[in-house]
């Protein structure tokens, strides 16, 4: 499988900075493809992009949170933006403690590799291809269907049977130069990859039932502890401030795609942070296996998401890039992810009230809807390689490209047909 990095630099920014810091952020923001300081769009490796101010509650200084979803590893990427635009990366960071100006690459790598902040749980929708193989998928799939179209109009599939139609189409692979990259199809992930993430949640799986065997009394009085701590937590009891949320909902809406990022105080005292981190590891184990194929549990939005500690695992980032609206997207998490979101975020102030850390919680729709408005962040700046393509359509591209050459039966045949 192709490696990708889902990662963040977050670093603190003071007062003093920050309205020098804002200019910078609206110029990436004008356009994140091609400005001049920060051009995401001439890194071929990059995915997804986003910069984040947060401002609130115990973030003295600010944080500025710079989002990369990436082939390769973290350094590659990092590097490749030091050598590309070092000038903006000095814009940004400027006023950050230690920054050592990209002049110095070596130690502007060093810098930003001391700052990054890997998460703890995430998921990625495409797993396994990189930047460059969803648009030649894409490609792919355009000119498959631009063929047919020509074939259709000149009345040549009249009566043609779904394996003769794709019998011509693979003709028109081998005969152009230019798609002969499609006649082979990697995996999306190795059976070796699957059967170690496999092993991981198994060995996990077994050490927590023996553990809560062993332990039982540990077991019963962290299930005492948190329940009192449930019934006594507050929660957010007024409406978030209209205004604010105006100005969220003129920020979104990006094409077909969109952006959403939280960074909240978690609850105090060691418990909960102990709690959150387990929850956290728990929970991407189970996402290595059973989030692979494009979904999310039962969402098939989500490109790339994921939750991380940050300033002293006192706070939660959460930043996801999806597919349509932001009350869409909720009602997802609402409808079908409400249990893993819950246990997450419970461990995070003002959350609606829960039970057993996963019940309840985000099962509330209009409280849970009003909380995640009244703590998400405003995105500065956001950039997305293919923002016209959602998941599904990627999806679609990808299941083409590995039925064309593929072995399938009369039914699997139509089903491949329907797709173009």
């Amino acid at each position: 499988m192709v490696a990708q990095a889902v990662f963040t630099v977050v670093a603190g920014i003071p007062a003093d900075r920050l309205p020098a810091l804002r200019t910078t952020l609206a110029a990436v923001r004008a356009d994140p493809a091609g400005n001049a300081l920060l051009p995401f769009g001439r890194f071929d490796r990059i995915h997804f992009a986003s910069l984040v101010l947060a401002e609130g509650p115990g973030l003295d200084p600010a944080l500025l949170v710079l989002e990369l979803n990436a082939d390769g590893r973290s350094e590659a990427c990092l590097a490749d933006l030091v050598e590309g635009a070092g000038g903006g990366l000095d814009a940004l960071f400027a006023g950050a403690e230690g920054w050592p100006g990209s002049g110095d690459r070596k130690a502007a790598r060093a810098w930003l590799d001391e700052h990054v902040v890997r998460p703890g749980a995430y998921h990625i929708g495409a797993t396994g291809r990189t930047h460059g193989r969803i648009r030649e998928e894409a490609r792919l799939h355009e000119a498959i269907c631009a063929y047919l179209e020509a074939e259709d109009a000149a009345g040549r599939l009249a009566g043609v049977s779904p394996a003769e139609v794709r019998r011509r189409v693979q003709d028109l692979v081998r005969g152009d130069p230019t798609l002969a990259w499609a006649r082979a199809c990697p995996p999306r992930m190795t059976g070796a990859e699957r059967l170690r993430h496999r092993i991981r949640l198994g060995l996990f799986a077994a050490a927590v039932a023996v553990g809560a065997l062993v332990m039982l009394p540990l077991v019963v009085a962290v299930v005492v502890v948190l329940r009192v701590k449930e019934r006594t937590d507050a929660v957010q009891q007024d409406p978030p401030d209209p205004e604010r949320v105006r100005a969220l909902e003129a920020e979104e809406d990006f094409v077909a795609q969109n952006h959403l990022s939280s960074v909240i105080p978690v609850k105090p005292g060691e418990f909960r942070r102990v709690l959150l981190r387990s929850v956290l590891f728990a929970i991407n184990l189970v996402a290595r296996v059973f989030a692979t194929n494009g979904k999310l549990g039962d969402i098939p939005s989500i490109h790339f998401a994921h939750w991380s500690m940050v300033n002293g695992d006192r706070h939660l980032l959460f930043v996801s890039n999806f597919d349509g609206s932001w009350e869409s997207y909720l009602g997802d998490f609402i409808d079908k992810a409400a249990y893993g979101l819950t246990s997450v975020w419970s461990n995070t102030v003002e959350f609606p009230r829960t039970r057993f850390l996963a019940f309840a919680g985000a099962a509330d729709g209009p409280r849970f809807r009003a909380w995640a408005r009244a703590k998400q962040c405003s995105t500065a700046a956001w950039y997305s390689a293919y923002p016209r393509s959602t998941m599904p359509i990627i999806d679609n591209n990808t299941a083409i490209r590995e039925g064309l050459f593929a072995r399938l039966s009369d039914e699997e045949e139509a089903a491949w047909l329907a797709r173009l």
